[in-house]
């Protein structure tokens, strides 16, 4: 059943404001749609007008590649496309500004976390983002939160938290978009004698607000008191992941707050995580526990929960501060992948340091080691190596090799990635095969591997041909390379101790058999 179609708008009598059964909502004048929900002129008319360049410098300043422009395209979709020449499978800068500019509303949901308080400006910054998310694709179901909320008066809880929501409502509203400001009812009981307590959800005013093109704005409220806004989000994604209509199906958590994403304890906490794949860190990063990061710890808490619920390969989480709006949001929904890469080494993030404190999380993938061949799926294994590398293995030389010297292999997921580690002589390691599943890559398991890699062999080498369009990415994680004469190979090391094995290294990576026939 398409439950978006299936509701109806609401009688003219509602639209301002109307107490309906225990439900309550706020809906504010109608702003009649946009031209550019129609046919537009022309690109040109378009682009003149303030909005629109600014929403296309946006996209643009993410510079997106080839592949990630074709995949933003496909996931966001627009609901009706108008008919073009299917020559191409990327489109002309015309069809592309066309695309952009038409409205793909409930196309893709996220769930967003307002943490206030903000200044007028930073409201205004926040309902901007929002909208132009929307545009490109993207609609919010928002759930506004204020730490302070919870120590007001049972008389003085409502008003405050309609007044300061109402901030944004009236952001979103000036930015050019609709929102819908949504409280009492939609929480109708709580249970709090279970563990994380219990939330019943009725989303009947979210759905008819996303069929009406607005931005819900719910309030997290109960019985004239603030209700976590954890548990409120966990909630939602719980109600909402059971929906049969995928349009309604978040796959996307967004937090918006003042510092930013997870503070990173490998820095003490001065910048925040890159990417985080949650199944494999989220232990880790919790036992690093500082008093200051209580409410980071929470949200990724909140975020974990949330993303176990959603799709395991196509639902992220991204937290951001407002400081950063719109450039990191637009840059995660267009290019889906962190703003740095978090497998660089340390001495190479200083000046590639993650300033806009956005932290970028997968629910992820189970990663595993294992020391002997018995242990794996060898034809699983060949066919990853062979789809990775699109060459065919000498599976006979390569194995019996391998017998030999593995050291480690480290799986991820369902053969979805392998690092092959092998020991060609006492306390030498050699990274024999990396490679990523083609249906994996965009998802950040390549930083999650090498990381993996690296805090396991805090030295080890490797080789590459000199022709490999790899090598820029190897030389960015290396710690040094020398381009071996004589040979299309360039050796490469990892680790601060490297340099004084530079010739053993080359010996190593000269008499390594080649792997593909």
């Amino acid at each position: 059943m398409n439950l978006v179609n299936k509701i109806r708008p609401l009688p003219a009598a509602f639209r301002y404001s109307k107490t309906f059964g225990s439900m309550q909502c706020l809906r504010f004048k109608h702003i009649p749609a946009s031209p550019l929900s129609t046919a537009h002129p022309t690109i040109i008319d378009s682009l003149e007008k303030p909005n629109v360049r600014d929403l296309l410098e946006n996209v643009m300043h993410t510079s997106p590649s080839k592949r990630e422009l074709q995949q933003f395209l496909k996931r966001y979709e627009p609901l009706s496309i108008p008919n073009r020449s299917t020559a191409s499978s990327v489109p002309s800068p015309k069809d592309f500004v066309s695309d952009l500019l038409t409205p793909a509303y409930t196309n893709q949901l996220s769930l967003t976390k307002i943490e206030a308080p903000f200044h007028k400006k930073e409201w205004i910054a926040v309902g901007a983002t929002l909208h132009k998310l929307q545009k490109l694709g993207l609609t919010s179901v928002v759930v506004v939160d204020n730490p302070s909320w919870h120590e007001l008066g049972r008389e003085n809880c409502t008003a405050t938290m309609m007044r300061e929501s109402m901030a944004l409502v009236e952001a979103i509203q000036k930015a050019g978009g609709r929102a819908q400001l949504i409280y009492g009812g939609l929480l109708e009981s709580t249970q709090p004698g279970t563990k994380h307590g219990h939330l019943h959800v009725n989303l009947d005013f979210v759905y008819a607000a996303l069929n009406n093109h607005q931005i819900p704005v719910i309030l997290p409220l109960h019985d004239k008191r603030p209700i976590a806004s954890q548990l409120v989000m966990t909630s939602l994604a719980a109600k909402l992941s059971r929906l049969p209509d995928t349009r309604l199906v978040p796959n996307k958590i967004v937090i918006i707050n003042h510092k930013g994403g997870i503070p990173n304890h490998e820095y003490n906490g001065s910048i925040s995580h890159s990417l985080i794949n949650v199944q494999e860190e989220y232990d880790s990063i919790m036992q690093s526990w500082q008093p200051e990061w209580q409410y980071p710890n929470a949200d990724l808490t909140m975020v974990r929960d949330c993303l176990a619920l959603l799709s395991p390969i196509s639902a992220s989480a991204v937290i951001t501060p407002v400081s950063s709006l719109p450039n990191a949001l637009i840059a995660n929904l267009v290019t889906d992948k962190p703003l740095y890469s978090s497998s660089l080494p340390h001495h190479q993030q200083l000046h590639r340091i993650n300033t806009s404190r956005t932290t970028i999380l997968r629910h992820g993938i189970k990663i595993q080691k294992y020391q002997s061949l018995d242990q794996l799926n060898l034809p699983r294994l060949t066919a990853l190596l062979e789809a990775s590398f699109q060459r065919s293995l000498d599976s006979r030389g390569f194995y019996d090799r391998l017998h030999r010297v593995l050291d480690s292999a480290i799986i991820a997921g369902d053969y979805q990635g392998v690092v092959l580690m092998t020991q060609e002589a006492p306390s030498i390691f050699y990274l024999d095969k990396f490679a990523i599943a083609p249906t994996s890559q965009g998802i950040g398991l390549t930083d999650i591997l090498w990381r993996r890699m690296c805090d396991s062999y805090p030295e080890l080498l490797w080789r590459s041909r000199k022709d490999n369009g790899v090598n820029k990415w190897y030389f960015e994680r290396s710690h040094g390379y020398w381009r071996l004469p004589d040979s299309n190979w360039v050796l490469f090391w990892y680790g601060s101790q490297g340099y004084r094995h530079v010739q053993q290294y080359a010996n190593i990576a000269t008499h390594i058999p080649a792997s593909f026939t």
